[in-house]
């Protein structure tokens, strides 16, 4: 009887060891990220005439693209948080 026992006793421990340990699991469904996080930044104007004029607009373009990149970045950090 007794070698019956030893041989159930340690199947029992190793099953109670697996039975309460943590895994760390996937979710299954994973959330989706903005459009923004999949998109790349809008590119930078190219700077075509070297006018005062259109060094003016370039400017303002390129501030523009970078807000918009900036935009997109918060936007995605924000979704990961």
């Amino acid at each position: 009887m007794r070698s019956n026992l030893l041989p159930a006793l340690i199947a029992c421990s190793l099953l109670t060891g697996c039975a309460t340990s943590t895994m760390q699991y996937e979710p299954r469904i994973k959330l989706q990220q903005p459009s923004e996080c999949l998109m790349p930044c809008p590119a930078l104007p190219l700077l075509t005439e070297p006018d005062e004029l259109a060094v003016a607009i370039w400017t303002y373009d390129l501030i523009d693209a970078a807000a918009e990149c900036r935009r997109m970045h918060e936007t995605c950090r924000k979704a990961k948080e």
